[in-house]
C-alpha cells in the first residue's frame, strides 16, 4: 500500500513531500467480553428480561398461571387509578417513606454524633448502635408484635389498652417504627465515618475561635460530612419503598389497607390473587415512584453536596 504524504514547508520556503505513518488496525480482542459474559447473561435472565415483561404484561390480560391472554391497553392502570384503594395505598406509601427517611437519619446522625466522640465507652456506644444490622425483618418483626400487642409491653410503660397492629389508626406508624429500628444500624455506620472524617485541627480552630458544641456540628460536621448524608438519606428513602418482610409478618397490609404499600400490594394482588396483570402495573408503577424519587434526589445533590 503506496504511504500517504502532505506538503509541508521548509524554513527556506521550498515546499517538500512529508510521508504520514498508516494507522495500524487494532486487533480485536474479546476478552473482556468473554469475562464480562456471565455478568451480562445474569443480568439480563433476572433483572432486564423480567423488567421487560413485566411492562408488557401490565398492558394485557393474564390467567392465573400469569401467561399472556389478550392485549388490554391502559385498562389496567385505569382500573387502579380509579380505585380509592390505590390511592389510599400511593399515600401511605409516601407517608412510610417519609417517616423512615427522616427517623432513620435522625436517630442515625444522633448515635453517630455521640459516638464520634471521644467520650469513655464510646465502644460500646458503637456496638450497640450497629446491633440492628444484624437482625433481620422476620425476628425484629416477632419482637415488636410482643411488644406493641394489647397485653404487650408498650402498653404497660404508657398505661394505655390500644392495639397498635390492628388498629388502622396506628398500624402504619408501627411498621414505619419497626423498619426505622432495623436500619438504623448501617445509616449509623455510614455517618459515623463521615463525622469521624472530619478535620480534627478545623473543629479545634472553631473551639478557639468561640464556637460552641451545637454550632460546630451544624456549620462544620454535617457540611464536611454531607457525602455520608446524602447516602444515608438516599438509602433509606429508596429502601422504605422495597419493604416487604415487616409488612408481611405484622399487619399484612390491614386493616382495610392502613399499612399497605405498592410493594405489598404487588405481591397481595399478583402472589394471593393470582392477578398477575394488575401486579405488573403495581410494579411499573413503583420503579416510576422511585426512579423519579432518585431523580429529584441526585438533582438536590448538586446543591447541598460537598466534596472535599
Amino acid at each position: 500500500m503506496k504511504a500517504q504524504t502532505i506538503t509541508a514547508q521548509r524554513g527556506d520556503g521550498v515546499a517538500v513531500e512529508v510521508p504520514v505513518p498508516l494507522k495500524r488496525k487494532q486487533r480485536f480482542n474479546p476478552a473482556p467480553f468473554i469475562m464480562l459474559a456471565p455478568a451480562i447473561a445474569f443480568f439480563t435472565t433476572f433483572t432486564f428480561y423480567p423488567f421487560i415483561k413485566s411492562i408488557v404484561l401490565s398492558f394485557t390480560v393474564t390467567n392465573q398461571r400469569g401467561e399472556f391472554v389478550k392485549w388490554m391497553g391502559l385498562y389496567n392502570y385505569k382500573y387502579l387509578f380509579n380505585s380509592h384503594d390505590f390511592w389510599r395505598v400511593f399515600r401511605n406509601t409516601f407517608v412510610f417513606a417519609a417517616i423512615v427517611g427522616v427517623g432513620t437519619f435522625f436517630f442515625a446522625m444522633l448515635f453517630a454524633a455521640i459516638s464520634s466522640s471521644e467520650a469513655p465507652g464510646g465502644r460500646v456506644y458503637q456496638t450497640m448502635f450497629a446491633m440492628p444490622m444484624a437482625i433481620a425483618s422476620a425476628p425484629a418483626s416477632a419482637i415488636a408484635m410482643f411488644l406493641f400487642k394489647q397485653s404487650g409491653l408498650v402498653n404497660q410503660i404508657f398505661g394505655t389498652e390500644i392495639s397498635w397492629i390492628t388498629n388502622p389508626n396506628y398500624t402504619l406508624y408501627v411498621v414505619a417504627v419497626v423498619t426505622v429500628w432495623l436500619r438504623i444500624g448501617s445509616s449509623f455506620i455510614f455517618l459515623l465515618v463521615g463525622f469521624r472524617a472530619v478535620s480534627k485541627e478545623v473543629l479545634e480552630s472553631a473551639t478557639i475561635d468561640g464556637a460552641g458544641p451545637w454550632r460546630k456540628f451544624f456549620r462544620i460536621t454535617l457540611p464536611m460530612a454531607s457525602p455520608q448524608v446524602f447516602f444515608v438519606v438516599f438509602l433509606n428513602i429508596t429502601g422504605s419503598f422495597k419493604a416487604f418482610g415487616q409488612i408481611k409478618m405484622l399487619t399484612g397490609g390491614g386493616p382495610n389497607y392502613s399499612s399497605e404499600t405498592l410493594i405489598y400490594s404487588i405481591y397481595r394482588v399478583g402472589v394471593l390473587g393470582t392477578r398477575f396483570d394488575r401486579a405488573c402495573a403495581y410494579a411499573f408503577i413503583l420503579f416510576l415512584v422511585i426512579f423519579f424519587v432518585s431523580r429529584i434526589q441526585f438533582i438536590l445533590e448538586k446543591k447541598v453536596v460537598f466534596y472535599q
